[in-house]
């Protein structure tokens, strides 16, 4: 190790490990990634209900077809049906996503959110279409459980796990987890295939640590 003789030997030196955030920093990536998410959340909730006793929730409702009104995509992920709908997926993302946000750039967590919100939804349309009556789907249950599959499969216990096992056992573990989450989650009025989808896509991003700023 090499030593500056000209340092002053009474001042600390610098961590070598970058910036350190501390507390401060990490409740401002909170407000800033989820609180955002929250904040939008509610604002589109509000006008959708709004838009329900105008009799128009269309442009907040992702339904079929999918490349007809194209903004339904991204409304749909933070419009939600009722304060009880809202208030579970709020739940969820201010839970998890607070924990994301640990080590993900505000920016990646919001590219997140929305793109892995936006597949479930569109994934849940086009699959009960597939099955002959097309679905129309909104909430941010997908990237909610999105985000607790990235939870799951990225943390420092199951990261050790998954790196010690060939690529198809940890294909199953994240299918298992999926599948878990989506019968834990699993109801008659809900969007099963969004919730699939979207713990899905955690899953392999967990995995992948695809949201790591560093």
């Amino acid at each position: 190790m090499s030593v500056d003789l000209d340092m002053d030997l009474d001042q600390p030196s610098e961590p070598e490990d970058g910036p350190e955030w501390g507390v401060s920093g990490y409740l401002t990536r909170v407000l800033a990634g989820p609180g955002i998410s929250l904040l939008v959340m509610a604002i589109v909730s509000l006008g959708t209900w709004t838009g329900v006793q105008a009799n128009n929730v269309d442009p907040f409702v992702l339904q079929a077809p999918l490349a007809e009104d194209w903004w339904q995509i991204p409304l749909s992920v933070f419009a939600h049906q009722g304060t009880a709908h809202l208030t579970g997926n709020a739940t969820m993302v201010a839970m998890f996503g607070s924990v994301v946000v640990f080590s993900a750039s505000v920016i990646r967590y919001h590219l997140f959110f929305l793109t892995v919100g936006a597949l479930s939804g569109i994934a849940h349309v086009s699959a009960t279409g597939a099955l002959g009556d097309a679905g129309a789907v909104l909430g941010a249950s997908g990237a909610a459980m999105g985000l607790i599959a990235y939870v799951a499969t990225s943390n420092s216990i199951s990261s050790v796990v998954l790196e010690r096992l060939p690529l198809w056992s940890v294909g199953v573990l994240i299918v298992g987890v999926a599948v878990g989450l989506a019968i834990w989650s699993a109801s008659i009025n809900i969007a099963n295939v969004a919730h699939l989808t979207g713990a899905l896509l955690g899953g392999v991003a967990g995995y992948l640590h695809l949201l790591r700023s560093d």
